[in-house]
């Protein structure tokens, strides 16, 4: 099996309902949605989505894929396992994260713009996450165990 495989529909749909509820100037944004079957870090964390503006090349090798005639615009990775752990509510958060992310300057020749944190987190995931701060590192440390708990089921298996 490879490193990547499509959302299934439950994935897409929270991601529709989140970006419906939220995120109105993303409407017209075409966004492949992928899971990642892998770890994979950064700075030594865990990531458990990211999202990626389609280079011109991805756009166009997505040209029908993706239901419109220019293809991707945008890629959000979701790491599978973390996906599986997550709850419904954390789910959202994830989405709703990686989504901010996004930037649409309709301005521009290409209107989609990738944009990092404002501070650790973005502000306004922090005020809608007042009840709970910390569900990030907390479904990142989850995950990792699993992660680790997985490896040793493998080791013991050889």
């Amino acid at each position: 099996m490879g490193r990547f495989r499509d959302a299934d529909e439950d994935v897409l749909a929270v991601v529709r309902n989140v970006r419906e509820e939220y995120f109105t100037s993303l409407q017209g944004a075409e966004i492949k949605v992928l899971m990642d079957t892998k770890k994979r870090t950064a700075g030594g964390k865990i990531v458990l989505g990211r999202m990626k503006k389609t280079t011109e090349l991805e756009k166009h090798l997505s040209v029908g894929e993706s239901g419109a005639g220019e293809g991707f615009d945008y890629i959000m990775y979701l790491d599978e396992l973390a996906w599986d752990i997550a709850g419904e509510e954390d789910r959202r958060r994830l989405v709703r994260h990686e989504l901010r992310h996004c930037e649409v300057q309709a301005e521009a020749a290409n209107p989609y713009k990738v944009k990092g944190h404002d501070i650790e987190d973005f502000e306004e995931e922090i005020r809608l996450n007042q009840d709970h701060l910390s569900w990030g590192r907390e479904l990142a440390d989850r995950t990792q165990l699993e992660y680790e708990a997985e490896a040793e089921r493998n080791r013991r298996q050889r």
